[in-house]
């Protein structure tokens, strides 16, 4: 319990308690660095791999290519940065955070724990296929805001399946079954979305999939609002 010292999310403001719970997630990550080392690891090895399959077949990467194989691999890193964490809650902190932790407050910090990682995933993917590969983005600034909007759809999607998938003690294996189902809409958005950014298309073409994929957002986090706290006393 060494790891709870001075964490007492209800003796607070509800942004501290928030703010509690987050430092520890990530105190506990610097600590054992076993989800960045195993990021990098992956970014980095995938694109080379890519890199020499292209290399070596002597083919063009296209902008589509290039857009598929990004959120590719954006989209089983959102399965790394989120397969870990519950399970650690449920291990040996379940009774501690039942007690002093609302579940409304838990999720959100999770919710925003995950966002933060995924989005630290995507820079790294993008770093590392713009320097193998030529970055065909046009648009940074709309592409960016898909990367946003759809690293928020995956960790709040995944958050709440994490939870589940962990409750059942399963969750290496329910993660993908349950998680692929609910990001293929987000998926297919982001994609539609991202290549608006490759063609330099104009805005108004993005305003729907904008739209779409904020509603799209706003659904899973209400999702998770309402299951999770009675997922998480049950």
């Amino acid at each position: 319990m060494c790891q709870f010292a001075g964490l007492n999310p209800e003796s607070g403001p509800v942004l501290e308690q928030i703010r509690a719970i987050l430092f520890k997630d990530f105190r506990v990550e610097f600590r054992q660095r076993v989800l960045t080392a195993t990021l990098l690891l992956f970014v980095a090895s995938s694109c080379f791999t890519v890199y020499q399959v292209y290399f070596i077949g002597r083919a063009r990467v296209t902008p589509l290519v290039w857009n598929s194989v990004f959120w590719i691999m954006v989209l089983f890193s959102s399965f790394q940065v989120v397969g870990r964490t519950f399970s650690r809650e449920l291990n040996q902190e379940f009774w501690y955070y039942t007690f002093v932790v609302k579940a409304e407050l838990l999720i959100l910090s999770k919710l925003i724990y995950h966002f933060l990682m995924l989005n630290v995933a995507a820079l790294l993917v993008w770093i590392f296929l713009s320097t193998f590969f030529k970055n065909p983005v046009q648009d940074v600034g709309l592409f960016w805001i898909t990367v946003e909007l759809g690293c928020l759809g995956f960790s709040s999607a995944l958050t709440l399946v994490s939870a589940i998938a962990s409750k059942a003690g399963k969750n290496s294996v329910l993660l993908p079954v349950l998680g692929f189902p609910l990001l293929i809409p987000i998926l297919i958005v982001v994609i539609r979305l991202s290549i608006t950014a490759l063609d330099t298309l104009d805005w108004g073409v993005a305003w729907q999939n904008i739209f779409t994929l904020c509603g799209l957002d706003a659904i899973m986090i209400g999702l998770s609002f309402i299951l999770f706290p009675y997922l998480w006393r049950h």
